[in-house]
């Protein structure tokens, strides 16, 4: 994501009316003079209080009337649109409070920062997130930016090949973090230090952090997957070097499966929507923000591919109509390829079924078939009724034009009773019709006839008969 783009979803998030709910509490207990910690005494953690404030969360009706009650504002002002003039505290406590909350952000922001510049890999990126972190380290910093702040160095001092400073860094965060209880920051800056120690030349200590990861992984603890791409990759790399073929094999082999998970953009949006909410229950509002972003920046991503298979299948769809077949068995490919990447199961199987049309008028019948085959299987997979009938309907077409008759007509037969379990009236319809149609083409035109009737009241309302 862009540092435009960025900046358009956090003033996103602030306008949300958790944001503005949050502004409101904070206003109030400031106006009154009161820490978070007085007022989520007895009631609630500090760092709920906080993440109220902060519109990371949305407190309960119940937990709102308490809030409210301890604050001694009615619930009705808290939810109100008023400018809360009345609320604004100018007493010294509250200019220091509001200077070091800005003092924070100025931190987080020069954090975020730092990690763009790592993230971007060059030597001249690497070297200006090292220069700003170092300049970082002499302003006055919480124990949690500390340990960020190492964790940090030690990514950087690795991209640069200097172990023995990476493994610095990521022992004194390690350090901080074993007296905040930070899981996350913790498997974080030990995964660091394994890779410092194996640059270091020191495979079995840098074995037993990962074997630690693994552990924390295994225990649920670190649900992020690319962090999980990264254990499992570094470590299968390491046992590589190390003569454990076997056993690097098998850790290698994980790597690739979470990795294929990864093109699963909407099930890393939800991933990382999760973790925000994990971060945020928990007070690290920074981190909240993060993942945040990332999950709104995965589902746009999500949208924009949605919208151009849509397109590639839309324009598949009229070349099979105008008569070119190429064209249309390139442009729903690639509608079927996105679909793909993504484990878009029901856009994979439209696509397939345009696609398998397109080869058939091309007369490629055992291409058509195939990709009719893989639409019903992925039908089957989503335990979409409607879906599964039609994906049917064309492998039953294919069928037939593969003098496979028998097949093609039970396919029409398990079509309609789908469709008919699912009182899919108008698509009932039209399978009778076509069925009718089958029918009449083999002989039977007794069957046909019925299978016409069928059709006319399936599609008529009143259920008429003819």
């Amino acid at each position: 994501m862009t540092d435009e783009q960025a900046a358009i979803h956090e003033n996103l998030i602030r306008e949300t009316p958790a944001m503005r709910l949050g502004l409101r509490l904070r206003r109030a207990r400031l106006a009154r003079n009161l820490t978070q910690g007085e007022v989520a005494k007895n009631l609630f953690s500090v760092s709920y209080v906080s993440a109220v404030e902060r519109g990371q969360i949305r407190p309960s009706l119940g937990a709102l009337e308490k809030l409210a009650e301890r604050l001694n504002v009615p619930v009705t002002e808290l939810l109100g649109n008023g400018d809360l003039s009345g609320y604004v505290d100018t007493t010294p406590s509250a200019a220091r409070e509001a200077a070091q909350d800005r003092a924070r952000e100025e931190v987080e922001n020069r954090i975020r920062e730092a990690q763009k510049l790592i993230r971007q890999g060059t030597s001249r990126s690497v070297g200006q997130a090292i220069d700003l972190l170092l300049r970082l380290a002499g302003q006055q910093l919480t124990q949690r930016e500390l340990a960020r702040l190492e964790w940090l160095l030690a990514q950087s001092y690795y991209a640069q090949g200097r172990g023995e400073d990476a493994r610095r860094a990521a022992q004194d965060g390690l350090a901080i973090t074993d007296r905040l209880g930070d899981t996350d920051l913790t498997e974080r800056l030990r995964f660091e230090l394994g890779n410092a120690l194996a640059l270091l030349g020191n495979p079995a200590l840098a074995q037993d952090q990962y074997k630690r990861n693994l552990h924390a992984i295994d225990q649920g603890y670190m649900p992020d997957i690319a962090f999980q791409i990264g254990v499992l990759s570094n470590y299968g790399n390491l046992l590589w070097q190390m003569g454990d073929h076997e056993e690097a094999h098998q850790f290698l082999a994980r790597a690739v499966q979470l990795s294929r998970e990864m093109l699963n953009l909407e099930r890393i949006a939800e991933i990382y929507w999760a973790l925000a909410q994990t971060q945020a229950n928990r007070g690290n509002n920074a981190e909240a923000r993060q993942y945040a972003y990332k999950s709104i920046a995965a589902y746009e991503e999500v949208a924009n591919r949605r919208l151009v298979a849509g397109v590639y299948q839309l324009l598949g769809r009229t070349y099979t109509e105008s008569g070119n077949a190429a064209e249309a068995v390139a442009n729903l490919r690639m509608a079927s390829e996105i679909a793909s990447a993504q484990q878009d199961a029901r856009s994979f199987a439209e696509s397939q079924r345009a696609l398998s049309a397109a080869l058939l008028g091309d007369r490629r019948l055992d291409e058509a078939a195939s990709a009719a085959e893989q639409a019903v299987q992925q039908a089957v997979e989503l335990d979409d009724a409607l879906q599964h009938a039609e994906s049917l309907l064309m492998l039953a077409r294919v069928r037939e034009e593969q003098g496979r008759k028998e097949d093609a007509e039970r396919g029409f037969s398990e079509a309609i009773e789908l469709l008919k379990a699912h009182d899919a009236g108008e698509a009932l319809g039209e399978a009778y019709a076509e069925f009718s149609k089958f029918l009449e083409r083999r002989g039977d035109s007794k069957r046909a006839f019925e299978m016409l009737k069928a059709a006319y009241s399936a599609s008529t309302p009143t259920g008429a008969k003819i």
